[in-house]
């Protein structure tokens, strides 16, 4: 009995040591890669596969905040975005639903599509989507300015407002002829010059003469028509009524050349948008009783903005309203009087109500008034963080 005892505690020993012996050497066989010199290894193949060192941990140039704030009695629930648009890590541009003249696309959708860091709502439209003003992104001019309100326009010279009008026109042999506008529905006695982001065709419901013209020549002519197709990479210009025998008199036809001129110019890659009213000028509170696009501004409603720095810097501003005991709105003066506080010099209206919305990093941030939902809009302001 006792020489059996003593063989089990022999035994027993010797699988203890085994075991312990076995569970050193597989951590060291297997669990190298826990260790710091094996971690620094992965990091350096890392940075040899993609040819980046990974990059340092840094504050972002693009700075979020959400105030809550009491001002003239009322409760107000404020998002603001503030960054430098001259940051060379920093993209930052309208963009339109779908990248079409019209249509309504969501806050979000867009962002994701763009891959933007932050978003909100862009200016005024019509009824089916298409902007009232000017609308121009990395150059490409969408929409032509009316002059009657102020356009953000960003280019090299950095971020301003300036009214302007668009002078468009064609110049065929020694003969200048003007074009009343750009991507609009053709009225009778007008010129109007199309684009593919205006639809696969003219949408005319009126009999025009329209020529097609593909790197500034003529490539077809159409005669006493309705709807013409606009082929990509081409442009149109439609003749309305009085005006649909101008191509005939003028003796326009297939392979001729005509010359396309867009004035003002603003460089290659400009960006531009028509908002709404000023709101400051100069570093003061210019805010109108009423905006032509959303009526009086003496209500407190939601509202969106944009608004330049003295250093530059762009800021962009949400305020919640219309939602009892959460956030009242802000008249127009009390809003061109709180960007004032925060250092704006220049600032402008977009579009307001149900409609304001700030998203950052996918994430809706403020509660718009239709019950916290997004609602479509047909354009938008992106910033995005750029690889450097």
């Amino acid at each position: 009995m006792i020489k059996n005892n003593l063989k089990m505690i022999i035994f027993t020993i010797t699988l203890l040591t085994l075991s312990c012996i076995i569970f050193y050497v597989g951590h060291f066989l297997f669990f190298k890669k826990d260790m710091p010199e094996a971690a620094a290894n992965t990091g350096s193949q890392e940075a040899s596969q993609t040819g980046k060192v990974p990059a340092a941990a840094g504050p972002l140039p693009i700075e979020y905040k959400h105030i809550s704030a009491e001002i003239n009695g009322y409760k107000q629930e404020i998002f603001t975005l503030e960054f430098d648009p001259m940051d060379e890590r920093v993209e930052f541009k309208p963009v339109l639903s779908f990248d079409n003249v019209f249509g309504f696309e969501k806050l979000s959708e867009i962002a994701a599509r763009t891959g933007a860091y932050a978003a909100v709502n862009g200016g005024f439209f019509y009824e089916y989507g298409d902007p009232v003003g000017m609308a121009a992104i990395d150059g490409k001019l969408y929409m032509a300015a009316t002059g009657y309100d102020p356009v953000f326009i960003m280019d090299e010279k950095g971020p301003r407002f300036e009214k302007i009008i668009s002078e468009i026109y064609f110049t065929y042999k020694d003969k200048r002829i003007d074009i009343n506008s750009l991507n609009r529905t053709g009225k009778t006695g007008n010129i109007i010059l199309y684009t593919n982001e205006y639809g696969s065709s003219n949408r005319s419901e009126a009999k025009n003469t329209s020529i097609r013209i593909e790197n500034n020549i003529v490539t077809a002519v159409y005669k006493n028509v309705t709807q013409v197709p606009i082929k990509k990479d081409s442009r149109l210009i439609s003749f309305y009524g009085k005006k649909a025998s101008l191509p005939d008199e003028l003796g326009i036809k297939e392979g001729d050349t005509v010359n396309i001129e867009v004035r003002p110019q603003f460089g290659d890659s400009y960006q531009a948008y028509s908002c709404g009213s000023m709101l400051v000028s100069g570093g003061k509170a210019v805010a109108p009783d009423r905006d032509r696009w959303v009526g009086t501004l003496l209500n407190r409603d939601p509202r969106t903005a944009i608004g330049i720095k003295a250093d530059g810097k762009m800021v962009l501003i949400v305020v919640d309203g219309r939602q009892t005991g959460y956030s009242t709105g802000m008249t127009g003066k009390e809003l061109a009087e709180y960007l004032i506080q925060l250092g704006v010099e220049e600032a402008a209206m977009l579009d307001g109500g149900a409609t304001s919305q700030m998203l950052v990093e996918g994430s809706l941030k403020n509660r718009p008034s239709d019950r916290g939902l997004e609602r479509p809009v047909a354009g938008a302001f992106i910033v995005k963080l750029k690889d450097t």
